[in-house]
């Protein structure tokens, strides 16, 4: 299924959520980095990537296959540059 990519390319977030794949999701959300991600901040480890957005986009797509959709929510209200310009 064709993602609907802003910031990133369709085979780096692949190759990101394989990556994570092993990782629940649980501890990525007990990890200190993904609690300030999820408000509203930008953790330094993302901060210093070449493509932040990119890197928050992958995470968003990584909870939606996963079908955390209260997690997506609240990624999308708390960094709208996430929302699709329809």
């Amino acid at each position: 299924m064709a993602r609907d990519l802003q910031y990133i390319s369709e085979e780096k977030v692949v190759e990101f959520i394989d990556g994570m794949d092993e990782v629940t999701t649980d501890s990525i959300l007990d990890d200190p980095s993904i609690k300030v991600l999820l408000n509203g901040s930008v953790p330094p480890q993302i901060k210093e990537h070449k493509n932040p957005l990119g890197t928050i986009e992958s995470f968003l797509h990584l909870f939606i296959d996963r079908e955390e959709y209260e997690i997506c929510a609240n990624l999308v209200e708390v960094h709208p540059q996430l929302r699709k310009n329809t």
